[in-house]
């Protein structure tokens, strides 16, 4: 997924340690304008590192639609002010960011990425009072059991993998499945939600194999050859899917009837990566609706506007669904949002459309997951194309 990103699009500059975005641009808020004016939130997320591009693109988006909403007037009045900390995808980085955060009394900790580092800081932020909301992971630590400052929009990937596989056999029919995995805390509920989705569906899973980050994927590829399954379920990341599935290609032995992914796979690696025979099998969840689709044109239009030249895809634009929600929490926490008005506003939220990427979000006293269908894309004259919503509940 990669994503142009220029720090003097987004502040007069760039560190590792802090960016801070305010409609005065590069002056701090209380140089600017009175505290009272302003609604401060934080992030912690992975700017740096191997996945740096995944943490730029999701911000890129957020700021976009934070400045586009500041430049009309703001939410009630109020300016958002968002510092984004570098973390490096560092655990023990994104806790002491985190901790600072909150000490800088940010009413909100918003987006960030990297599934260890949410993990640790959600203790953190309970602990704190202070609301987390909709990282790019989903964890069955603050999803299946309610922990009341975490809200979440993505489904973990164990439902997403019972969700996809049980949608392909009623688009295609039942067949044979094998699973590829990475190296995940939730390796053994995928496998689990996917078996059981394989053998309720009718159809017979023959087996399942784990591709490390940046590893060889030749003995998967070649498991996967000798397999020749109806259907292979990709729950890796984008770049050893790619890989494995370039390698199906050129032994013409892609599976038969669907390329099956979770939310992870549907960006530009995978698209740019692989050639047409694949993309005619491709049938994956995906976080928002791809770029291409006319619900994207807001985000485009605020992208294009303060980051011109930034390559577009799904992490971006769910970038911008992330501070969409965010703004429309804001909108119902009333004059002067706090961190209890805001977690409160989100409790209560029911069936509320905040962003035009999504379907609408569900938050309750006993569930914070906020989105329990997802698009489905394929891929027509190579663009994602969102073809229909895949429900995606919260299984025990």
């Amino acid at each position: 997924m990669r994503t142009r990103f220029h720090a003097s699009r987004l502040t007069c500059g760039l560190t590792a340690a802090a960016v801070a975005l305010t409609l005065a641009g590069c002056g701090a808020a209380s140089n600017a304008e009175s505290q009272s004016d302003v609604i401060r939130l934080g992030e912690t997320s992975g700017i740096s590192g191997p996945a740096g591009g995944y943490g730029k693109a999701l911000s890129e988006g957020q700021q976009a639609i934070f400045r586009a909403v500041n430049d009309a007037g703001g939410v009630n009045g109020k300016k958002i002010e968002l510092t984004l900390l570098d973390d490096g995808l560092d655990v023990a980085r994104a806790v002491q960011n985190v901790r600072k955060l909150v000490t800088d009394q940010n009413i909100a900790i918003v987006g960030g990425s990297g599934s260890g580092s949410i993990d640790a800081i959600v203790p953190v932020l309970d602990k704190a009072g202070v609301p987390l909301l909709f990282p790019a992971k989903s964890s069955p630590s603050f999803v299946n059991t309610v922990v009341p400052q975490a809200f979440a929009l993505v489904p973990t990937f164990p439902d997403q993998a019972h969700a996809v596989v049980s949608a392909a056999f009623q688009k295609a029919g039942a067949g044979s499945v094998f699973l590829v995995r990475t190296v995940s805390d939730q390796n053994d509920a995928i496998l689990a939600k996917a078996e059981t989705a394989v053998r309720d569906g009718g159809g017979a899973f023959l087996g399942t194999a784990i591709v490390p980050f940046g590893a060889d994927v030749t003995p998967v590829a070649l498991q996967l050859a000798e397999a020749r399954p109806d259907y292979v379920v990709f729950t890796s990341a984008p770049a050893e899917t790619t890989k494995i599935v370039n390698f199906l290609a050129g032994k013409d032995m892609l599976p038969r009837k669907a390329i099956l992914g979770t939310s992870s796979l549907p960006g530009n690696t995978f698209l740019q990566g692989t050639p047409p025979s694949a993309h005619g099998l491709l049938f994956s969840l995906a976080i928002t609706k791809p770029p291409a689709d006319p619900s994207a044109a807001e985000c485009l239009e605020a992208v294009e506007k303060y980051y011109p030249g930034a390559e577009v895809d799904t992490v971006t634009t769910f970038g911008c669904a992330i501070a969409q929600t965010v703004v429309a929490g804001l909108e119902m926490a009333g004059p002067n949002p706090s961190s209890e008005s805001l977690a409160d506003a989100f409790a209560s939220m029911r069936d509320h459309q905040t962003s035009a990427l999504i379907p609408p979000v569900t938050f309750s006293r006993d569930s914070h997951m906020g989105l329990t269908s997802l698009p489905a894309v394929t891929v027509k004259d190579g663009v994602y194309e969102a073809v229909e919503s895949v429900s995606v509940p919260v299984l025990q």
